[in-house]
């Protein structure tokens, strides 16, 4: 199993997303400042979808909808990739598994 760290988190969960935005039109670099609604052209259906694969990727339940909600209550304008690999870090390394 791969360490906790951010560097592979960031990497998965950039494979995630791309095998999720086959269809999307999308051809830009991901990079940590990318946000998933303005840049990725995420709807809130998307973001479901990708909450579920990330869940399905990392074989443990992940409090993805709350986080889109603290990130809603806070006025966000868009959630970045760097918050969400900080996100997966976080609860990763709070259940004390690897991934």
């Amino acid at each position: 199993m791969l360490p906790i760290d951010r560097n592979s988190v960031r990497s998965e969960l950039l494979k995630v997303i791309t095998t999720l935005r086959d269809d999307w039109d999308y051809s830009g670099e991901i990079t940590e400042q990318t946000g998933i609604f303005q840049d990725l052209g995420f709807e809130s259906i998307d973001a479901v979808a990708l909450g579920s694969a990330i869940e399905d990727h990392y074989n443990r339940s992940l409090p993805f909808a709350e986080f889109l909600m603290k990130a809603n209550e806070r006025n966000a304008k868009d959630v970045t990739i760097g918050e969400l690999v900080t996100f997966v870090v976080d609860h990763l390394s709070r259940t004390g598994k690897k991934p």
